[in-house]
Protein backbone atom coordinates (compact mmCIF):
# COMPACT_ATOMS: atom_id res chain seq x y z
CA UNK A 1 0.00 0.00 0.00
CA UNK A 2 1.56 3.16 -1.25
CA UNK A 3 1.19 6.50 1.25
CA UNK A 4 -1.12 8.83 1.22
CA UNK A 5 -0.01 12.27 -0.98
CA UNK A 6 0.47 15.89 0.59
CA UNK A 7 -2.67 16.99 -1.69
CA UNK A 8 -5.19 13.74 -0.02
CA UNK A 9 -3.68 14.67 3.54
CA UNK A 10 -4.23 18.56 3.37
CA UNK A 11 -7.79 17.83 1.77
CA UNK A 12 -8.95 15.39 4.49
CA UNK A 13 -7.64 17.75 7.12
CA UNK A 14 -9.76 20.94 5.51
CA UNK A 15 -12.78 18.19 5.08
CA UNK A 16 -12.35 17.35 8.78
CA UNK A 17 -12.25 21.16 9.94
CA UNK A 18 -14.79 21.95 7.75
CA UNK A 19 -17.40 18.90 9.38
CA UNK A 20 -16.27 19.98 13.11
CA UNK A 21 -17.27 23.17 12.00
CA UNK A 22 -20.21 22.23 11.09
CA UNK A 23 -21.31 20.74 14.38
CA UNK A 24 -21.28 23.48 15.53
CA UNK A 25 -24.87 23.91 17.42
CA UNK A 26 -26.48 27.35 16.15
CA UNK A 27 -28.07 30.74 17.76
CA UNK A 28 -30.64 32.52 16.90
CA UNK A 29 -30.34 36.66 15.98
CA UNK A 30 -33.62 38.45 16.50
CA UNK A 31 -34.45 41.60 15.81
CA UNK A 32 -38.13 43.15 15.33
CA UNK A 33 -39.27 41.41 11.73
CA UNK A 34 -36.50 39.52 11.75
CA UNK A 35 -34.97 35.84 12.58
CA UNK A 36 -31.36 34.61 11.46
CA UNK A 37 -29.83 30.99 12.12
CA UNK A 38 -26.17 31.92 13.53
CA UNK A 39 -24.28 28.99 12.01
CA UNK A 40 -20.75 28.11 10.82
CA UNK A 41 -21.38 28.80 7.58
CA UNK A 42 -22.99 32.28 8.12
CA UNK A 43 -20.14 33.29 10.63
CA UNK A 44 -17.41 31.72 8.36
CA UNK A 45 -18.18 34.76 5.93
CA UNK A 46 -17.53 37.23 8.32
CA UNK A 47 -13.92 38.33 9.39
CA UNK A 48 -12.61 36.59 12.02
CA UNK A 49 -10.77 37.63 15.22
CA UNK A 50 -8.89 36.09 17.66
CA UNK A 51 -8.69 37.38 21.08
CA UNK A 52 -6.91 36.33 24.59
CA UNK A 53 -9.20 36.84 27.53
CA UNK A 54 -8.90 36.25 31.12
CA UNK A 55 -11.25 36.95 34.37
CA UNK A 56 -12.03 36.21 37.27
CA UNK A 57 -14.64 33.97 37.97
CA UNK A 58 -15.78 31.46 41.13
CA UNK A 59 -13.26 28.98 39.90
CA UNK A 60 -10.35 31.51 40.29
CA UNK A 61 -8.63 33.01 37.07
CA UNK A 62 -9.70 31.93 33.58
CA UNK A 63 -7.31 32.70 30.28
CA UNK A 64 -7.87 31.72 27.51
CA UNK A 65 -7.61 32.76 23.57
CA UNK A 66 -10.69 32.46 21.17
CA UNK A 67 -11.36 32.93 17.77
CA UNK A 68 -14.75 34.34 16.23
CA UNK A 69 -16.24 36.87 15.07
CA UNK A 70 -17.16 40.37 16.46
CA UNK A 71 -21.15 41.30 17.65
CA UNK A 72 -20.88 44.33 16.05
CA UNK A 73 -19.90 42.61 12.35
CA UNK A 74 -22.98 40.17 13.08
CA UNK A 75 -25.23 42.70 13.46
CA UNK A 76 -24.08 44.70 10.40
CA UNK A 77 -24.27 41.79 8.41
CA UNK A 78 -27.52 40.63 8.99
CA UNK A 79 -28.78 44.39 8.76
CA UNK A 80 -30.46 44.09 12.06
CA UNK A 81 -29.39 47.94 13.28
CA UNK A 82 -30.35 49.40 9.57
CA UNK A 83 -28.61 52.95 8.48
CA UNK A 84 -28.91 55.32 10.91
CA UNK A 85 -25.93 54.84 13.28
CA UNK A 86 -27.40 57.49 15.62
CA UNK A 87 -31.10 55.45 16.48
CA UNK A 88 -28.91 52.20 16.69
CA UNK A 89 -27.12 53.63 20.02
CA UNK A 90 -30.65 53.73 22.04
CA UNK A 91 -30.77 49.59 21.35
CA UNK A 92 -29.01 46.17 23.29
CA UNK A 93 -28.34 42.50 22.26
CA UNK A 94 -29.60 40.39 24.74
CA UNK A 95 -28.01 37.31 24.85
CA UNK A 96 -28.86 33.78 26.48
CA UNK A 97 -27.79 30.87 27.41
CA UNK A 98 -28.59 27.21 26.98
CA UNK A 99 -28.96 27.17 30.82
CA UNK A 100 -30.75 30.12 31.04
CA UNK A 101 -28.24 33.03 31.98
CA UNK A 102 -28.79 36.73 30.63
CA UNK A 103 -26.53 39.29 29.96
CA UNK A 104 -27.29 42.94 27.84
CA UNK A 105 -24.44 44.40 25.60
CA UNK A 106 -25.57 47.94 24.43
CA UNK A 107 -25.01 48.89 20.87
CA UNK A 108 -23.18 51.89 21.77
CA UNK A 109 -20.54 50.07 23.85
CA UNK A 110 -19.35 47.58 20.68
CA UNK A 111 -19.86 50.48 17.85
CA UNK A 112 -16.84 50.85 16.52
CA UNK A 113 -17.75 55.13 16.63
CA UNK A 114 -18.47 55.04 19.94
CA UNK A 115 -17.47 52.29 22.81
CA UNK A 116 -15.72 50.02 20.55
CA UNK A 117 -15.37 47.14 22.81
CA UNK A 118 -14.24 43.94 20.72
CA UNK A 119 -17.48 41.74 22.35
CA UNK A 120 -16.73 38.50 20.27
CA UNK A 121 -19.32 35.51 19.42
CA UNK A 122 -17.02 32.79 19.57
CA UNK A 123 -16.53 29.32 17.87
CA UNK A 124 -13.40 28.37 18.99
CA UNK A 125 -11.28 28.08 22.08
CA UNK A 126 -7.65 27.28 22.90
CA UNK A 127 -7.75 26.04 19.46
CA UNK A 128 -10.43 23.48 19.91
CA UNK A 129 -13.63 24.15 17.82
CA UNK A 130 -16.84 24.81 20.83
CA UNK A 131 -19.86 22.48 20.40
CA UNK A 132 -22.05 25.69 21.08
CA UNK A 133 -21.06 29.84 20.76
CA UNK A 134 -19.81 32.04 23.24
CA UNK A 135 -19.58 34.89 24.13
CA UNK A 136 -16.34 36.80 24.87
CA UNK A 137 -15.84 40.38 26.32
CA UNK A 138 -11.97 41.01 26.46
CA UNK A 139 -11.14 43.17 29.07
CA UNK A 140 -14.21 42.48 31.76
CA UNK A 141 -12.42 41.22 35.08
CA UNK A 142 -15.12 39.47 35.98
CA UNK A 143 -16.38 36.43 33.97
CA UNK A 144 -20.06 37.00 34.55
CA UNK A 145 -20.35 38.29 30.20
CA UNK A 146 -18.44 35.57 29.40
CA UNK A 147 -21.57 33.37 28.14
CA UNK A 148 -21.24 29.85 27.45
CA UNK A 149 -23.56 28.07 25.47
CA UNK A 150 -25.32 30.49 23.40
CA UNK A 151 -28.35 29.75 22.22
CA UNK A 152 -30.06 32.81 21.35
CA UNK A 153 -29.03 37.17 20.74
CA UNK A 154 -32.86 39.62 20.91
CA UNK A 155 -31.75 42.87 19.30
CA UNK A 156 -33.97 44.97 21.30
Amino acid sequence: MRPPSAIAIVLFAAFATTVQAQQLVPAELVAPGQSHMLNAEVLSALPTQEATSSFLSSKGIIAAQYKGVLLWDVLSDNDVMGDDAKLALRHSVLVTASDGHQVVFSVGEIAPDFGDRPVMIAYERDGKPLERLQMVSPGDTRGARHVKDVIRLEYR
